[in-house]
């Protein structure tokens, strides 16, 4: 079965997801922005969403790494 397993995580302090998610992007990660998930008029910027399921996993931890880069980017 495709689908379903993701987890959370919180950027540190003053980072946007948005900003995360477009560096990662240019290295080939897709993540997702966790503020879409919120009902609140003011929803948190630094959370993220990383879905797995889908993901080849000798592909997660390459990916990670490309992510950690993008949150160096952004911060």
């Amino acid at each position: 079965t495709l689908g379903g397993s993701s987890l959370w995580a919180r950027l540190p302090r003053g980072l946007d997801a948005r900003d995360v998610a477009r560096a990662a992007l240019d290295r080939g990660v897709v993540i997702e922005p966790g503020d879409v998930h919120f009902l609140r008029p003011d929803p948190p910027r630094d959370v993220m969403r990383l879905g797995f399921a889908a993901i080849a996993t000798d592909r997660i931890a390459p990916g990670i790494a490309r992510l950690a880069e993008a949150i160096r980017a952004v911060g």
